[in-house]
Parts: structure tokens; sequence; C-alpha cells
């Protein structure tokens, strides 16, 4: 039996009438349930919040730099400095490591939007690569083949909460005098052999957005991770508008800011608040223990699903999973997830379309067909609702619902 809190139901729907178990009174499944999560911690983050209000210290706190050091040490690194979102965190990471105009950088084709905008943000240019079909992380093999005279970067991105393959990928950085940007916003505290993720690459980054396994109280909230003091550092200033430590010599006395403190170059009003630093402390107390959570419902998914016609997830064997969503590929995916929306389960998909596609890229001449196995998996994937809150009764009733709607036979019209 999974642990975990629970959370009660509403009354039942007609429509669950169908559904051979008796699931009453459960009308529907929610993708995620911050309420449930905010419940289940309520009292250390209100108390939290609380501080924060107290103190009158909402930006660049003792919470925010607490922060920082305690999840670069969580992710074994030396280094974290907090920022506003994790968009911001790729950006002033590439800037930090001296990405320009006219340098590329190659990401999973099944990314993200932020991702490729962020990239086009610091100047550069995203390069799109397919995919694992297995993993649905970039596969290193077709990243290889992507590697030109213009290519910087290798941005690795752990996807749906398994990591990519980071020793492959920082062989082949290392190999082609390339730099490494790990980006764990969909996969924090899970290990690769063992070491957490966020230590594979130059650098890394993370987002605390909405829907994040360790999320902020809104949609802001990031964080870049290094090795290095000096991109710390440069990291840091460039997301304080670019300021940093001025020499005396280079201004008359009259001119000096009390705090040594000037505008040295362009940057970005990046800061991770207070209060989201705060509440992000509370939550990476729980992290471990969310994931474990997960894992176990992973599990029963995989149970309840063995025997139907769908592709479940595949987690390899050398690393950890946090399944941030339950991802499954179905025939007909616009009539199953229909189906499961019809019986109120908040099923999604994501990264439609895939990078290639998207409106923004076109100027780079992609076309339908360039990346067949992301363009395969978008068409069939569909991610059901995973989270510690999550009760056993309503993985199986989406279980159950996901086997009617399979079972049921296309409806034609004539």
């Amino acid at each position: 039996m999974i642990s975990g809190s629970e959370t009660s139901g509403s009354a039942q729907m007609d429509s669950h009438r169908s559904i051979g178990r008796d699931f009453s009174p459960i009308d529907r499944v929610e993708w995620l349930d911050l309420r449930a999560q905010y419940e289940s911690i309520k009292e250390e983050v209100d108390e939290a919040i609380q501080g924060v209000l107290s103190s009158g210290r909402y930006v660049l706190s003792e919470d925010v730099f607490a922060f920082e050091e305690e999840f670069a040490h969580y992710c074994g690194v030396r280094y974290g400095v907090g920022v506003r979102s994790g968009s911001d965190a790729i950006a002033l990471a590439l800037i930090a490591l001296g990405i320009s105009e006219g340098d590329e950088v190659l990401l999973p084709d099944n990314s993200c939007l932020s991702e490729p905008n962020a990239i086009v943000q610091a100047h550069a240019t995203p390069v799109p690569v397919d995919i694992d079909e297995r993993t649905y992380n970039v596969a290193p093999g077709k990243l290889a083949e992507q590697i030109g005279p213009k290519t910087k970067v290798i941005h690795a991105v752990h996807a749906y909460g398994q990591p990519c393959d980071m020793l492959t990928l920082s062989r082949l950085g290392h190999k082609n005098g390339l730099l490494v940007l790990e980006d764990i916003s969909l996969a924090p505290g899970t290990r690769i052999e063992g070491e957490r993720v966020g230590q594979f690459g130059d650098v890394a980054v993370a987002s605390f957005g909405h829907g994040k396994i360790l999320n902020s109280i809104g949609n802001g909230g990031g964080i870049v991770l290094a090795g290095s003091r000096s991109i710390a550092n440069k990291v840091r200033s460039l997301a304080n508008y670019g300021c940093g430590a001025i020499a005396s010599s280079s201004l008359k006395e009259g001119f000096l800011p009390a705090n040594g403190i000037a505008w040295l170059r362009p940057g970005y009003n990046s800061a991770l608040d207070s209060i989201q630093a705060a509440v992000l402390r509370v939550k990476l107390r729980y992290l471990d223990r969310w994931l474990e959570q997960r894992a176990e419902r992973g599990k029963l998914y995989d149970k309840l699903l063995a025997n139907l016609d769908v592709i479940t997830p595949y987690v390899q064997e050398n690393v950890t999973c946090a399944y941030r969503g339950y991802v499954i590929r179905v025939k007909e995916r616009s009539r199953i997830l229909a189906a499961l929306k019809a019986h109120g389960v908040d099923a999604a998909t994501l990264y439609l379309p895939p990078v290639h596609l998207q409106p923004a890229m076109k100027r780079f001449g992609y076309q339908e067909g360039d990346f067949p196995v992301t363009e395969r998996v978008a068409r069939e994937l569909i991610t059901l609702p995973i989270y510690p809150e999550l009760e056993e009764k309503k993985i199986e009733y989406v279980a159950q619902v996901l086997s009617d709607a399979l079972c049921s036979p296309q409806q034609t019209t004539t």
C-alpha cells in the first residue's frame, strides 16, 4: 500500500456508473493538488512566511542566502545563486559562461518552450536534437551528429523526472570542447549511479515554478548551481542589473558609491524573493520523502497498467526517477485523452508542438519529419496524475477509466 496523506472526494458523477468498480465519491483526479501539499506542511510554511513578513527583508535576505547554500549542498555543488525563474537561470548561466550571438546550444526537441526561449534571450541559437524513444531524453548519438563548428553548449534536460545520460553527454562535451548545462528542473533529488543530479555539468539550473516537483508558491523562482566561484559571482552580478564592485581609482571620490557597487554591464533584475526562498527551505526538507512516495505511486501504476495496450515509463537501471507526471503512450491519443477528461481525470499532454515546429522556430527552416522519434512520441504521449498526496484509490480509478477507454471500440461516422 502506498503511503502519504489522503484527500476527500466529492459527489459521484453519473458518468462514473459505467466504471466496473464502485469508486464513489470520486468525481475528479487533479493533475497536481498543491492544496493538499500545503495542508501537509501548513504549520511550517505559515511560520516561514510569517517570519519573512515580520523581518521586513523581502529580497537578498538570510532566507535567500540560506536556501542557496542548502540546495547547493543537497545537490553536491559548491555554489548556488537564486534567481527569478528557471528561464532566467538558463539565460544567465549561458551569458556567464561566455555564450554570445551566433553560438549554438543543443537541446532536446521535446523541451518546454521556455528552454529555447531562454537560449534566444542569451542571444544564442537553439538547435533541437531528436530523443531516445525509451527514456524520452535527448539521444546522445543523435546529439553527437548535430555538433558543428558553432556548437558551444549541450543543454541536457532531465525529461519527465528521469535523468538523462549525463555520463555520456559529459564525455561528449569534454571530447568536443563543449560546455554542458544540466537542467534538473523536472528531477531535483534524483540520482545517477548514486550521485544526485546537478553536479554532472559545468553548471546546472533549476526552476521552482508551478508544477515542478520542488515548487514555490507562485510561478517564480530558479537557481544556478556552479562549482566555480567566479561563475557564481558573475551570475550574481548579471542577476543584479549587471552590478558589481568597482575599483576606487575608476571614479572621482565624490562619485564613489558608499557600498562600492556600480553598474558594470547590462544585466537582469532577477532575484529569488525571500518568501519563495523561505517556503522552498521548508519543502526541501521533504523532497526525499516526496520522491519516495512518487516512486511508490509509479510502481502502483506499473502494476495496474501492466496488461493494457499502453507504453509505460521505462526507467534506466543506474538512475532514480522523480515521476514528474506518469508518462504513457497510447494509440488514438485524442480519443483516450478525451475519455479520461470526461471522467474527471486531469490527464495532460506536454511539449506540443515539439521545439522544431514551434512558430518562433520557423526562421531556422525546420519541417515536420525532421525529428521522427520526437514527433511520434508527441502524437501518443499522455501524462497521468502522480504526486505524493494522490490516494491509492484514485490511482486505481485512473487505471480503470483508462482500461475502459482502451477497451471501447473506436466510434466511426457514416
